[in-house]
């Protein structure tokens, strides 16, 4: 259920079925896979619109210490197929996914091409490009959102310094603009480091200045024209998991330079998340998830944008495996966000969202040629 302005509630229905093909020999594997659903809103009906999501990733080997992936993926997404809608199918928001964004439609595509080579027994290199495009249509009225793109390419080495842990260091640029007139550069650097203490326990991180060539509004002042500001900060993450045969608890903490999601321009944005999955009784499993993100605007698009943007969210779900085709799953989820700065007479747009869901699916595999 979404809250609309007025303060009541809208139901939405959705079925979204899926298809996958996927092929593996000894060098190669790639899948293809398309979704295509129907929401149907109870209140705001001009918002029925299909949704679809088609993705393609191969992975090669290229020799027995080269890796290639090639990835795409492309979506035309809209109201309950939004980021973060716990179904697992649609893949939509952009590579900040923690900020709602009002119900709209949202058109995006996204490439990657990585690569790595495995020069040494103890040696690893590798690279990678990729580019986002976020565009928005039907839009509420009043509602300015922006479209955006973000273009990425990094470097990185790794050594393994002893069984299990791997440390080295790495390289990213990050370009992102926006409408109108907004634009950041971003140099990244890096220490890395990734523990496995054991098969049920991993620990990662990474840590090091971030150089950011600003061009846009800032948050809060009177400006009518962008403006240039560069800037020092520092970016860096730990993420931490542990398994056990019934349990499994994970949790992270980033902080990183990224887009605005369609509602800002450039952000500082800050994201802690945990985890919490149990085996109940053979075949019922319980999950409970939150996570807080902080959106510190670096560049706006608009006067009237916020100078920050606090997202809180907190889920728990029950999911039934029948053997390895039928699975049930139910959910709910809340969302609460909260905007800071906005200049008067802007009203304040915080958001709530519940949602409730129940996915039921059916996995069928069969090999092609038999």
């Amino acid at each position: 259920a979404l809250l609309l302005p007025n303060g009541e509630s809208n139901t939405s229905e959705t079925i979204f079925p899926n298809i996958r093909i996927e092929e593996s020999s000894s060098r190669t594997r790639w899948s293809l896979g398309y979704a295509g659903g129907l929401t149907v809103n109870q209140k705001i009906t001009n918002q029925n619109q299909g949704s679809h999501n088609l993705d393609f990733d191969s992975q090669s080997r290229l020799s027995p210490h080269v890796n290639l992936r090639v990835a795409e993926i492309f979506s035309l997404t809209t109201g309950f197929f939004d980021s973060g809608n716990g179904t697992g199918v649609a893949s939509s928001g952009g590579p900040n996914a923690s900020l709602l964004t009002p119900l709209s439609t949202q058109r995006n595509s996204a490439t990657t091409v990585e690569t790595n080579y495995h020069f040494a027994l103890n040696d690893l290199v590798g690279a990678s490009g990729s580019f986002y495009d976020l565009h928005f249509t039907h839009a509420p009225a009043g509602t300015l959102l922006t479209d955006s793109q973000t273009a990425s390419g990094s470097a990185f080495w790794l050594h393994r310094i002893f069984r299990g842990d791997w440390g080295g260091a790495s390289y990213r640029f990050d370009r992102i603009t926006f409408n109108p007139n907004g634009e950041t550069r971003v140099h990244s650097f890096a220490a890395v480091n990734t523990l496995s203490f054991s098969k049920r326990f991993t620990l990662s991180g990474f840590i090091g200045p971030q150089y950011s060539e600003n061009q846009g509004l800032v948050a809060g002042t009177a400006q009518s024209q962008p403006t240039p500001s560069n800037a020092w900060s520092v970016g860096g993450g730990v993420e931490g998991g542990w398994q056990s045969e019934h349990t499994s608890l994970s949790a992270g903490y980033s902080r990183t330079i990224s887009d605005g999601g369609g509602v800002l321009g450039s952000v500082r944005l800050q994201n802690v998340h945990a985890a919490f999955r149990r085996e109940l009784i053979p075949g019922w499993v319980a999950a409970l998830t939150a996570s807080h993100g902080t959106n510190q605007s670096i560049t706006v698009p608009f006067a009237t944008s916020a100078s920050s943007i606090n997202v809180t969210s907190a889920g728990i779900s029950l999911e039934r495996n029948v053997g390895k085709s039928i699975g049930l799953r139910l959910g709910y989820t809340h969302d609460f966000q909260q905007q800071f700065g906005l200049p008067a007479p802007t009203p304040t747009q915080d958001a709530h969202r519940n949602r409730v869901f129940v996915t039921l699916s059916y996995q069928w595999a069969k090999p092609l040629g038999m």
